[in-house]
Parts: C-alpha cells; structure tokens; sequence
C-alpha cells in the first residue's frame, strides 16, 4: 500500500486516516495495535519534515533525537531532557541498547558508516553500495527493552537527486513516523549537502501502525479533526 505526499502533515494524514479504518488487530510488544504491513511512504518534499498542527509540533523532540544521533552516544540521560520516559527503553537506567547515534556514525571502535556512504557516493555516484545498517542480527540474540525499529537505510544519486530509502520492521505512526521522518531527512540534507544533490525520501515499512483504541486512536483522531476540521468519521 502506498501513500505519496508533498508534506509531513499530508503524509500523516493519509497513513492516520487509513490507520483508524483498519481492522486487524495486533497485540505486540507495546501493546495492542491496529496496523498495514507492506506500506510504502514517499514524501516528496523532504525539508517538509515538519507537522505544522498544534498535535503533532514536536519540534524541540525531533530535534533532540536527532541531535542524540549525530552526538554519537547512546546514553538515556541525554533524550530525557526531550523526552521525560525515555527512560523504559533502557535495559541498565543508563543506556539505551538500540541507540541509533553509534550505529549511525560510530563510536568505540564500530565504523562510520554516514561518514563512509557520504565518501562513496562522492567517488562512484552511480553506485549501490551506499546502504547504513541499523538492525544487527545481534540484535535478535538476547531480549532487549529497544532494538532499532529501522533496518536499512540506502543512499543513490539518480537524475541529479539523492534518493534516500528507509527499510523499516516496524512504525508507530504517530509517536514514531515524525521523528524518523525529521532525523532522517536531517541526515539526508547532511549527505546531500556534501554531494551538491537535491533530496527526496522514500520509507517502506514492513509494519506501520498505531495504538488501539486505549491508546493511539485518541490521538490520531485529534490530529485528524485539526487537520480536517473533524471531517472524518470513525465508527
């Protein structure tokens, strides 16, 4: 299934209101859900990063997560100025596990890989190697409170553009999506920038989803009714 928009709020909109008229069912690891798998979200203007709604203007969020990556660290102390219980994702109250900051740009010994990719696409533009893991499968080895929800993230330079596509195992449409989607274009005008490229974004997500009724339906339809002056109806 694919949703296609110029803005984070328009894309928002669309994967929301698909979301709450959904009716499968998922009980996973954070709890009850409603969700599409297979989705495909392509935002076609990626400094459109961010919501301009009252409900989903997590600026000062976005922007401290995505300064947690490009600081290299994974300590949990740093988000909970952004993000008070950011705290239940860490396995020992100091770290968290899954943190993208190391993965992405490396830290003790584990590579750069933005620093490689950016190196790359600059010798050989054509080429497909420019791929960042995220999701080890070390990952999978023992339980941990966080693991990347993101898997693959690949680079090309194609028709004077640098596409950049996300491969995700899973994403809370409302929590999730609006960080990623502002962390990840960040990085890509990053990679861009010393490229001379223009941008665009596409995300594919093995399972895209928001929280049941108790939860994510509450707040998804409150984002709706701002962006749609309460036009949609849920049953």
């Amino acid at each position: 299934m694919a949703f296609v928009a110029d803005t984070l709020d328009d894309l928002l909109r669309a994967v929301l209101g698909k979301l709450l008229r959904v009716r499968r069912n998922v009980s996973a690891t954070k709890g009850k859900n409603v969700e599409i798998t297979g989705a495909a979200l392509e935002l076609r203007r990626p400094r459109a990063r961010l919501s301009r709604s009252e409900t989903k203007g997590t600026v000062f969020s976005c922007l401290g997560e995505t300064l947690w990556y490009l600081s290299r660290k994974n300590d949990v102390s740093f988000m909970q100025h952004y993000i008070s219980d950011y705290g239940k994702y860490s396995d020992d109250g100091k770290t968290v596990y899954g943190g993208y900051g190391p993965r992405l740009f490396g830290a003790s010994g584990t590579p750069n890989q933005i620093g490689y990719i950016t190196r790359v696409l600059k010798l050989r533009p054509s080429t497909r190697k420019a791929v960042v893991q995220l999701f080890d499968k070390a990952d999978v080895v023992e339980e941990h409170k966080d693991v990347p929800c993101t898997c693959v993230l690949q680079f090309f330079i194609r028709s004077g553009r640098l596409d950049l596509i996300v491969y995700m195992r899973s994403n809370d449409a409302f929590r999730g999506l609006p960080h990623d989607v502002f962390a990840f274009t960040f990085i890509q005008e990053l990679v861009e920038r010393f490229n001379h490229m223009l941008p665009s974004l596409d995300c594919s997500e093995n399972s895209v989803w928001i929280g049941g009724p108790d939860e994510g339906f509450g707040v998804g339809i409150g984002f709706l009714d701002e962006a749609v002056d309460g036009s949609l109806k849920v049953d």
